[in-house]
C-alpha cells in the first residue's frame, strides 16, 4: 500500500528505502521491472543501523515512515540521518529531544491504507483519488516456470505465514473449492504459498490440472506467475497485494481484518471481489482502532465465526460468475 507513495517520491528526487528488517520480504521488489526507488538498504543488525547513522547523517530532505516501521529504534535514526520525518504514529516512551523534527499525519478512521499514506504528501487525497493506475507495476517475464500456460488460476490457502487463524480459512472449504474448480473449469490452478505453509501440501487435491508450488517459488518469482493468471484466489496476504500491482483481478475471504483498509474493492470495485461475514466484532485486526469487543488479540478467537459462516459454495459461485466475465 505504500507503492503510489513511493513512485510519488521517486518522481520528485532521488529516493532511498531502508528495510529495518531481515525478513528478505524486500525481495519481491526484483520481481518487478517498473523501478521504485534508487537505492534498498537493509539493517539486518544493530552494528548496520549504528553504521547507515554515520554514514547518512543528515542525507535525506525527508524521512518517510509508516505506521509498522515507526519504532523508537527506527525514528531516532530517522531523526539522525533526515531533515525531517513524516509519520502517522509515534510510539510511547519516544524521547522528547526525537520529537521535534517529526510531522505527525493523524491517521482517519474509515479510508483506505494506501489514502492514509498519501497524505503524507497531499493532505487532501480521498479514497475517491485511488485508482489502480497509482499501484501498477510491471513484472519481470518468469523464465523459471514459463511452462505455465496464461490462463491458469492462482491460489492461496494459506496466508500471514501459516500464524493467522483469524484471517485464513478453513482446509477442508480450500480443498472443496480446488476439487471443484479442477473438474468443472479448464483452467489449470497453480497453488502458492510459503514454506510455512508446506504441511498444507499432503492435504490438498492430488489432480492433474492442480499444480502444487507451495515452498518451490522464490518470493522473487511471485509476480510473474501472478500476472500470468486470469484470476487469483486467496486471503488478506502479500500474495493478494501483488496480484493488485500487476492487475490480476482477486477474489479473497476475508475473517477479521478490515477489508476497508486493506482490500482492492476500493480501488477498483469490479476487478477485486471480497467475501465476508461482517459481525458486530469486526474488524478485530487492523492496526488503526480495532475492534476488541470480543477479544483483546484476534488470536484470542474462540471460534472465528467471520470465517465460519463464509461457505466453500459461495466462493465457488463468485469464482464461476467470474470466469463468464
Amino acid at each position: 500500500m505504500l507503492v503510489p507513495l513511493m513512485k510519488h517520491l521517486l518522481a520528485q528526487g532521488k529516493l532511498t528505502v531502508i528495510g529495518a528488517s531481515s525478513s528478505g520480504g524486500h525481495e519481491i521488489f526484483n520481481g518487478f521491472e517498473t523501478k521504485l526507488y534508487d537505492q534498498f538498504v537493509v539493517l539486518d543488525s544493530s552494528l548496520d543501523w549504528i553504521k547507515h547513522s554515520a554514514s547518512f547523517r543528515k542525507s535525506f530532505d525527508a524521512v518517510y515512515i509508516d505506521y509498522f516501521g515507526a519504532t523508537r529504534k527506527n525514528l531516532m535514526l530517522a531523526h539522525v540521518i533526515g531533515k525531517s520525518v513524516i509519520t502517522n504514529h509515534i510510539p510511547r516512551k519516544l524521547p522528547l529531544i526525537f520529537h521535534k523534527k517529526i510531522k505527525r499525519i493523524k491517521p482517519l478512521v474509515g479510508i483506505h491504507e494506501g489514502t492514509q499514506y498519501m497524505r503524507f504528501v497531499n493532505d487532501g487525497f480521498t479514497d475517491s483519488d485511488l485508482n489502480a493506475s497509482l499501484f501498477s507495476l510491471k513484472a519481470k517475464s518468469n523464465n523459471a516456470f514459463e511452462n505455465l500456460k496464461k490462463g491458469y488460476i492462482t491460489l492461496q490457502p494459506g496466508c500471514g505465514n501459516n500464524a493467522a487463524p483469524w484471517k485464513t480459512w478453513s482446509l477442508e472449504k480450500w480443498k472443496t473449492v480446488i476439487n471443484e474448480l479442477a473438474e468443472k473449469t479448464g483452467h489449470t490452478l497453480v497453488v502458492l504459498g510459503d514454506e510455512s505453509e508446506v504441511e498444507l501440501s499432503a492435504s490438498l487435491p492430488q489432480n492433474d490440472n492442480v499444480i502444487n508450488l507451495i515452498g518451490n517459488t522464490e518470493i522473487a518469482d511471485l509476480p510473474g506467475i501472478i500476472d500470468g493468471a486470469s484470476l487469483h484466489i486467496g486471503h488478506d496476504s502479500g500474495l493478494m497485494h501483488i496480484a493488485g500491482c500487476v492487475n490480476t483481478p482477486t477474489i479473497t475471504v476475508w475473517g477479521g481484518s478490515d477489508p476497508a483498509l486493506f482490500g482492492w474493492q476500493k480501488i477498483d470495485r469490479d476487478q477485486h471481489k471480497i467475501l465476508h461475514k461482517k459481525l458486530s466484532c469486526h474488524p478485530c485486526n487492523r492496526w488503526l482502532s480495532p475492534n476488541t469487543s470480543k477479544v483483546e488479540l484476534p488470536s484470542m478467537c474462540p471460534d472465528f465465526a467471520c470465517l465460519d459462516q463464509v461457505s466453500a459454495e459461495m466462493l465457488l459461485n463468485l469464482v464461476f460468475e467470474k470466469l463468464k466475465d
